[in-house]
């Protein structure tokens, strides 16, 4: 999108929003915490959106993934093998090695796993989502931008809720128990209890079954209590188990010689329909957090914070990872365990003086333990011998990790004259990591039992070469920002930041081998070294009594990027192999129309290029540029569409007995994006439109309220992430002998149309 475009889009907005029609009610004000302090949205000076508890309730948002698809340059994707948050394109790749590069912070408490972003959102006050590198107050790993999460807290007066909906086509119910209020003069309480299980929407005729099916329960717990100094106390108790069964996930676009060697008795169904044939797969989650938050107010007027945790998740899960009805690699399983404590302390200034400031500590240690086994089933059998030797045998991998790490971080915000504001920032980081992997083959029960070829076998069919290495290391950042703004009004203003971010090192979880490893070519790498961002951003802010508008322009360079390359086997090979540059803007608004009806409406573009990858796996049909690898310099990159929105209508209006009758009509787009890793063009999604539609009814009393809550009204069949079906062209060389070559993809889709209705009961 050209820069003309882009300044007559902002100029439209800016005169829609400031157009001098007056009404008796006035835009409600949405307070958030991305600075830590309470602000209003218009106030401050970064790309943020903030989602209202009570919209993400009302609209039965559940977790991350349904919630991205409504806010612009973010996305969240749940795959095969973990959950990833995308901002502006920058994510984590598929490697449980990597820290992730948009972390999740749940009531000042960061989870940086891939697995703990699958929490599920219930009874929240927000959900903020900040673009761009984070480091000052969120982490030196926040490289790409930070989800803020803050939850609905005790009340001092007595409320409850009880909360249940139905949605038929895909079979799910979910239920919600809230109960809060004052437990004695000092003491507050509030407990959240939801359930959710779902059946899904894809036939796995394989197993007989539908799917993906859900299973979660959900528990929070919080006291709350002042002391005789006004030292406010919450001790916050998590426990969760979220299960699921089978993927949302089908085998499609069959090249060349696939469809001739999967055909016949060993026929892969490969339509896109809503059908799809695989062994056995399940995910069993359990969470458990504890977090003990103090707030001490000084006598100088400011507050010393203390926020203390604990957190620990397992995860068991059984997989079929060919995607296909064979049994090739079915009864694959992987375990994870994770421990993690940390300690912040924070200081922060009263505020509202010529100097703000916020300065704190931060320590963290975590352990996490992840295992991985892979057999090789009975259709190798059909291959003849050597590979039908392979039958029976199997790979066991064991990853342990700990880690140590402290920072300090500070950030002021100085008043100088002229409605000219400085703010100025950094973090400083120490992190130690200690990590090993060790990968045994195993021929028990076979011909290979006790014999040398079957590490020959292994390596010649699969890539896969047994090993053990540890190794540790150390390293420090420095991450700093600075930012100038300027009042244009009471009610507008503009500012330009520069911030540098960085995301930490480590060691490769996933890899199949090591280099020197005997028999194995192209042997993955061991060890990946701190990856590092610098981003500038210009931003627009403006409010009045019905209307709010904010723009932001930014580019970003991001040097020593951390990537996961696929083999073309079974394995990937990691390092920091690519730099990548991007710019783009963010624009969002909301508008009062007339008394209960607002406009809301985002857009964001973003154009993503890789300035230095030469090393990218091909897709198929690719001449490689280097060796076996392609260069994707000057490509763009997986999940990034160049341009996403979402608009709508909120329309409330009291009717004749009282009873308030109120509607919200949202549309999510999003253009053409690649969904492979190798930017494969035959498996890319190429672009949508997605309804939704809220309608509830809601007694005078607020006690009783009726919803039919609809999504994907469209019924778009939208791909969110995809890949090469493992083996297919190693299968497809040897059953034809090397005269075909072949290959077919996996697709994991969003879900199709659903609509719901549900009821609440507050007293």
């Amino acid at each position: 999108m050209n820069s003309k475009k882009i300044t007559n889009m902002a100029l439209t907005a800016i005169i829609l929003m400031s157009s001098p029609f007056a009404y008796t009610q006035t835009l409600e004000e949405v307070i958030v915490t991305a600075q830590i302090r309470e602000q209003s949205l218009q106030d401050v000076p970064i790309s943020v959106s903030a989602i209202d508890g009570e919209v993400i309730e009302d609209r039965s948002v559940d977790n991350l993934q349904s919630l991205s698809a409504s806010i612009p340059n973010f996305m969240v994707v749940e795959t095969q093998i973990d959950t990833s948050i995308s901002i502006r394109g920058v994510r984590s790749g598929a490697n449980k090695g990597f820290e992730q590069s948009v972390p999740m912070n749940f009531d000042g408490v960061t989870y940086p796993r891939s697995q703990l972003a699958r929490t599920p959102l219930v009874d929240l006050e927000r959900v903020e989502v900040l673009r761009g590198p984070q480091p000052t107050l969120f982490g030196k790993n926040a490289i790409g931008g930070a989800v803020s999460v803050t939850s609905a807290k005790p009340t001092e007066e007595f409320e409850g809720k009880f909360s249940t909906s139905f949605e038929s086509e895909h079979d799910e119910s979910q239920s919600l128990v809230v109960l809060s209020g004052p437990l004695s003069d000092d003491l507050l309480g509030r407990l959240t209890v939801s359930t959710r299980e779902m059946d899904g929407w894809i036939t796995n005729q394989r197993m007989k079954r539908v799917e993906p099916q859900r299973d979660e329960t959900y528990i929070r717990g919080q006291l709350a209590w002042t002391d005789n100094n006004d030292i406010d106390y919450n001790l916050k108790v998590e426990t969760a188990d979220f299960d699921s069964v089978g993927y949302a996930m089908e085998a499609l676009a069959p090249q060349d010689g696939y469809g001739l060697v999967f055909a016949g008795p060993i026929a892969v169904e490969t339509n896109e329909d809503w059908v799809r044939s695989s062994g056995e797969t399940f995910s069993q989650n359990t969470m458990d957090n504890f977090v003990f938050t103090s707030n001490i107010p000084l006598d100088n007027g400011g507050t010393l914070t203390s926020i203390t945790s604990m957190v620990e998740y397992d995860s068991y899960e059984v997989l079929d990872v060919d995607y296909v009805a064979l049994e090739i690699l079915d009864g694959t399983n992987q375990t994870e365990k994770y421990e993690q404590t940390s300690q912040e302390i924070r200081y922060t200034s009263p505020g509202g003086e010529d100097l703000d400031y916020i300065v704190g500590a931060y320590f963290q240690s975590a352990d996490v333990d992840v295992t991985d086994y892979v057999p090789l089933g009975s259709f190798l059998a059909l291959a003849g011998p050597p590979v039908s030797m392979l039958v029976g045998t199997n790979w066991d991998r064991l990853y342990k990790q700990s880690s140590e790490m402290y920072s300090v971080f500070g950030q002021a915000d100085i008043n100088l004259e002229g409605n000219w504001k400085l703010t100025v920032g950094a973090r400083y980081s120490n992190e130690d990591k200690d990590g090993s992997r060790n990968l045994t083959l195993d021929g028990t029960g076979t011909a290979l039992a006790g014999s040398p070829m079957l590490n020959v076998l292994w390596a010649a069919v699969l890539n896969v070469g047994p090993h053990n290495i540890a190794s540790s290391r150390s390293e420090s950042s420095f991450d700093p920002m600075v930012r100038l703004s300027y009042d244009l009004s009471d009610n507008a203003q503009m500012y330009v930041s520069y911030t540098e971010g960085s995301k930490a090192g480590g060691f490769d979880i996933r890899g199949n081998s090591i280099p020197g490893t005997p028999l194995v070519s192209s042997a993955g790498g061991w060890e990946f070294e701190e990856e590092k961002a610098t981003n500038i951003e210009w931003g627009y802010k403006m409010k009045s009594d019905r209307a709010s508008f904010d723009f932001t322009y930014f580019t970003t360079e991001y040097e020593d990027l951390q990537t996961s390359v696929f083999d073309g086997v079974l394995g990937f090979k990691v390092g920091n192999a690519s730099a990548a540059e991007l710019d783009g803007f963010e624009m969002q608004g909301r508008y009062l129309i007339a008394e209960g009806l607002e406009f809301y409406g985002s857009l964001a573009s973003l154009n993503y290029e890789f300035t230095d990858w030469k090393n990218s796996q091909c897709a198929y049909g690719e001449v490689a540029t280097n060796g076996i690898y392609c260069d994707r310099s000057g490509a763009s990159v997986i999940l990034a569409p160049e341009d996403t929105a979402n608009a709508g209508f909120a329309y409330e209006t009291v009717l004749s007995n009282n009873w308030v009758l109120d509607a919200n009509l949202n549309v999510d787009y999003s253009s053409e994006y690649f969904v492979t890793t190798n930017l494969d063009k035959n498996i890319k999604e190429n672009g949508y439109s997605k309804v939704g539609l809220v309608l509830g009814l809601e007694s005078s009393d607020g006690k009783w309220r009726l919803s039919l809550i609809g999504d994907n009204l469209t019924d778009e069949r939208i791909k969110v992430v995809g890949g090469t079906i493992p083996l297919a062209r190693v299968f497809v060389g040897l059953a034809s002998g090397g005269a075909l070559d072949g290959i077919a993809y996996d697709a994991i889709y969003a879900r199709p149309k659903n609509i719901a209705i549900k009821l609440d009961y507050n007293f």
